[in-house]
């Protein structure tokens, strides 16, 4: 059973691997992915060679050093939209990488010479437990990274953190915790193996969807306005390197999160999310989105998000305050008069209008 697993895990990991790698316009995500992907296919050959690898089980071992970090790495690049990975983290990264590192070459040597130096036997135990430490606080900042922000995200964000949460929280309990508690000890020693690559699998699988959820789907422009798609598209073409990140994680955070789907959203959410000054935020709206008044713009987005509920045949019963909720106002009130100031007519004429096959009303100048 072991075996098979370790199979699967083995051909996954390797071909998500060459996925990251064909990412043309790559991000820190893939590239950390990419190397995550390459330690679980190692872990994936120590499992599938067991004790017949003798020696070379800890050179394998030497080059199983971005595990629980990694993976952490990889969790602030896919939920944090700004200064995701900083020196200080990379440098957190390594120490963990290196503590691996140096305990398999202490074991490695110890396979080879029986005799080694107490001070080196010391060393190891010291790095041992320091590595468990390091370790246990990763796997629950990888958690957090998780938790981190989740009241003030869209719903369908809501639902991918929770599937993360669901998934990797799991793995640490079944494998950390419900493992050693239930099982006996030759049971563990028959499943942890199992248990490990179960885990890893479930963990590489769900991290690639989340990748592919918010970086490699093309952002939605079914809630952008003609207007918006056509005058950002040239406006950013002269935007300066320095804020074409940040201009590309707004896009990302409006059009494919649907932050703007969050009631009483303003710029200090939004900013707060990017991870940067309001006044940049701001600044970024109004030159690249043409959007002098914040509350307008995020008004004009959820009218068109909420014209297609309208719209919607399949949603035909929905009351007009539903719509209005679901679209990101507080109540029908603001939702009828920022609806009808747009459109010129109100939601239930033009869902009327709509049913009729006919064309709603709109605004004259």
């Amino acid at each position: 059973m072991a075996q098979v697993i370790f199979s699967a895990l083995l051909l996954i990991s390797c071909s998500l691997l060459c996925l990251q790698l064909g990412v043309r316009k790559k991000q820190a995500v893939h590239v950390l992915f990419a190397i995550f992907c390459g330690s679980m296919a190692i872990f994936a050959l120590q499992g599938l060679g067991g004790d017949a690898l003798g020696s070379y089980h800890y050179l394998l071992g030497m080059a199983l050093c971005f595990t629980c970090n990694g993976s952490w790495l990889v969790t602030r690049a896919l939920f944090r939209q700004q200064n995701a990975i900083q020196l200080a983290h990379i440098l957190v990264a390594v120490c963990i990488g290196l503590l691996i590192v140096s305990s398999q070459a202490i074991l490695l040597l110890q396979s080879l010479w029986q005799d080694l130096p107490p001070a080196l036997l010391s060393a190891r135990s010291v790095g041992r437990e320091l590595l468990i430490l390091l370790s246990s606080a990763v796997l629950m900042l990888t958690l957090w990274e998780a938790c981190r922000g989740f009241s003030k995200a869209t719903q369908h964000e809501r639902k991918q953190r929770v599937i993360f949460l669901v998934t990797y929280g799991g793995a640490i309990l079944v494998c950390g915790v419900l493992a050693k508690t239930v099982l006996t000890t030759a049971q563990l020693t028959q499943w942890q193996a199992a248990l490990n690559a179960t885990a890893a699998l479930s963990i590489l699988l769900v991290t690639q969807w989340l990748i592919y959820q918010r970086f490699a789907r093309a952002p939605s422009t079914a809630a952008k306005p003609q207007h918006l798609t056509t005058e950002q598209s040239s406006a950013t073409m002269a935007l300066p390197a320095t804020d074409l990140e940040l201009c590309q994680a707004l896009t990302d955070l409006l059009f494919q999160q649907q932050c703007f789907l969050q009631a009483n959203l303003r710029v200090a959410d939004v900013a707060r999310q990017l991870d940067v000054p309001e006044y940049k935020v701001s600044r970024i709206l109004k030159s690249q989105f043409h959007a002098s008044n914040f509350n307008q713009f995020i008004n004009t987005l959820r009218i068109e998000y909420a014209k297609k509920l309208l719209a919607d045949p399949g949603k035909g019963h929905w009351p007009i305050v539903v719509v209005g909720l679901e679209s990101g106002f507080a109540s029908v009130g603001p939702f009828t008069r920022a609806f009808k100031a747009i459109e010129g007519a109100t939601p239930h004429e033009f869902r009327q209008a709509t049913t009729a096959g006919t064309t709603a009303p709109t605004a004259t100048a």
